[in-house]
């Protein structure tokens, strides 16, 4: 029920759109409250990289989907991170950045099944340059990531479908653009975008949470690799000297897996049938709040 592409289940979801609408207004409405707020501080934040830590969590809303199967899980996810940064030869800088969201999510499709356990943890490494471009800084930034999603469907949907288990395993090289200016002497603005190209994925579902449940009494995991794809991000923080605050974006889009031949028996009989996984979305937009240690 989790979205395997194959002809023997009924069992796979369906989809939940993001609200387009909601979203570029809630976006809109809370960078011009950003801007238009003054803030004071008594100290003064700075454009260039710096050493230290930052910790930070963050609330979101959470869509992943599958088109061509009518297929979507959505809920709210709480996540916590941690970013630490290191200073080379003055320019240069090396980051690790890691974080982890967890939620529970409605699916829809074969039936309907809510708060089903889903979550992820994403760790990356990173190096880049800061470059000073009048009263702003311009810091490129590339590194590897990996990013390992679970997701837990075991139980029926509202109309008697099975699920199971999935694993989604992305590794990754991001690759990025920080742009941040002073607002005034109290306040920096932030601006990240990145592009996330897929190097390799691994799809593991669990078929064999099927066995004991309406006749099936042999099925197996499945993996399919599903290596093309990439991802977009995007932030915009409001920093002071030791905290940070501002919204986030995370996208993904995933093309087909391979195909997989492996056989199911339900009733007695035994069945070969082709598994892959298909095209899928994940949409992530939320907000975050984070604390600078120097």
């Amino acid at each position: 029920m989790g979205g395997l592409g194959c002809h023997l289940l009924a069992e796979n979801p369906s989809n939940m759109n993001l609200s387009q609408q909601h979203f570029f207004t809630s976006f809109l409405f809370f960078i011009t409250t950003l801007l238009l707020t003054p803030i004071a501080h008594a100290e003064s934040p700075t454009i260039k990289t710096s050493n230290g830590n930052e910790l930070g969590i963050s609330v979101s809303s959470y869509s992943y989907e599958e088109p061509s199967l009518g297929m979507s899980n959505k809920g709210d996810k709480f996540g916590v991170n941690h970013l630490g940064a290191k200073t080379l030869n003055g320019e240069w800088f090396i980051k690790d950045d890691v974080r982890f969201a967890y939620g529970s999510v409605d699916y829809v499709g074969s039936g309907y099944q809510p708060s089903t356990p889903d979550w992820y943890l994403d760790a990356r490494g990173l190096i880049g340059l800061d470059i000073q471009g009048g009263n702003a800084m311009y810091s490129p930034f590339i590194g590897i990531g990996y990013r390992y999603l679970f997701n837990d469907l075991r139980g029926y949907s509202s109309s008697g479908a099975i699920g199971y288990r999935r694993e989604s395993n992305y590794l990754y090289v991001p690759i990025g653009l920080t742009h941040r200016f002073k607002l005034d002497e109290s306040a920096v603005l932030a601006t990240t975008l990145e592009f996330d190209h897929l190097l390799s994925g691994r799809q593991v579902t669990h078929l064999s949470d099927l066995i004991g449940h309406s006749g099936y009494s042999s099925a197996p995991d499945v993996t399919n690799g599903q290596d093309s794809g990439f991802g977009l991000r995007a932030d915009m923080m409001y920093e002071m000297d030791d905290w940070a605050f501002g919204p986030f974006l995370n996208i993904w889009r995933i093309k087909e897996s391979d195909a997989i031949l492996k056989p199911i028996t339900k009733n007695g009989s035994t069945a070969w049938y082709f598994f892959s996984e298909p095209e899928n979305r994940t949409s992530e937009f939320g907000l975050r709040l984070k604390f600078m240690f120097r």
